[in-house]
């Protein structure tokens, strides 16, 4: 099943949360698993999508090229006050279902603050996958199905919708999409657990021990799936079998006595 979203993300939230304590420090939890994803992507092409430029960080300066495309939602309007995407070069609005980039353009995508209904999930799923390289990857940061909005009560998490292993598996076939690997984080509000990273780091450690399954965000790992859609032959298997054991008629088969 698909959790549905409490109410619509108010657009300022997103940036905003992120440049508070508990933010920031949610944030380098974040990169630190997206890190052990992937290790080392240098001489690589990184595109964030929705509101993933904290999670770029794991990789700026290691020579890898990242990019951003900010929802037009999380874009600074006229008249607010500067944000701080708005200092990092890269950084440009666009609708995810129309990325302004050629085909097979990055390695690997980042999906944080992407969609808000299952609906757009696949929308934007779609578009990213226009843009990644066959053997590239994609990596999807959503809120768990169990209680993953309710403890994170006060962040963005809390209003965005949480999938179920149906509802993403659902996704995934139309999309053409399959699962390599999963990881999760935050098993604790993130009032609790953001008090500082090595206190996060340790709660996280202990919650994959103790509580395995229950952390407040999934981190999905994908790959594209290209025969995912492809119906198997087995019309043709069924013309042999018909073939094969169809009825003879009679007088078939017996042999004629030679004519004098």
């Amino acid at each position: 099943m698909i959790g549905r979203a409490m109410n619509d993300v108010m657009p300022s939230m997103v940036p905003d949360f992120y440049r508070t304590h508990t933010g920031a420090t949610c944030a380098a939890l974040l990169r630190e698993r997206l890190q052990w994803f992937w290790p080392d992507l240098r001489q690589q092409k990184i595109l964030g999508i929705g509101y993933a430029t904290p999670c770029l960080e794991a990789w700026r300066g290691r020579g890898a090229l990242c990019v951003s495309a900010l929802q037009p939602d999380y874009a600074l309007e006229e008249g607010q006050e500067k944000r701080p995407h708005q200092d990092y070069e890269n950084t440009l609005c666009a609708d995810p279902a129309l990325l302004p980039f050629q085909e097979d353009t990055f390695d690997r995508i980042v999906l944080l603050h992407a969609f808000r209904n299952e609906a757009q999930a696949m929308t934007v799923l779609r578009g990213a996958s226009r843009v990644l390289r066959d053997d590239g990857r994609m990596l999807l940061i959503v809120p768990s199905l169990w209680c993953g909005r309710l403890r994170q009560r006060r962040t963005p998490f809390a209003q965005e919708p949480a999938f179920g292993a149906r509802a993403l598996g659902r996704i995934f076939d139309q999309t053409m999409l399959h699962t390599e690997r999963r990881d999760e984080v935050l098993f604790l509000p993130a009032q609790w657990g953001c008090r500082s990273l090595q206190f996060g780091q340790v709660t996280d450690i202990a919650g994959k021990v103790l509580a395995p399954g229950l952390g407040s965000l999934s981190l999905i790992e994908v790959v594209k799936n290209s025969y995912s859609m492809l119906s198997m032959p087995v019309q043709a298997r069924r013309r042999v079998w018909r073939k094969r054991f169809a009825s003879v008629p009679e007088g078939c088969g017996k042999v004629q006595p030679p004519q004098s």
